[in-house]
């Protein structure tokens, strides 16, 4: 969501606890350097509603399973 970043994700686990709808995504991509296990396959993304002051919008992010404090709004702590 900052123009420093390169990828924005949403936690598996932050979508299932808030009950989000999980949309399958149209174009299915590997993602290394989240799983020391080797390739993570990105399969899934969900649209949320994003408000800031008077901006309004809704933003489409990936969906994968990590600790959302590894990445917080693309980035890295």
């Amino acid at each position: 969501m900052d123009n420093g970043s390169c990828c924005n994700f949403y936690s598996t686990r932050l979508v299932e606890k808030f009950g989000v709808q999980v949309i399958p995504h149209l174009k299915p991509y590997k993602f290394q350097w989240l799983n020391e296990n080797g390739d993570l396959t990105v399969d899934k993304h969900v649209k949320l509603n994003l408000c800031v002051g008077n901006y309004k919008d809704d933003v489409l992010r990936d969906v994968v399973p990590m600790e959302a404090c590894h990445i917080l709004l693309g980035k890295p702590w």
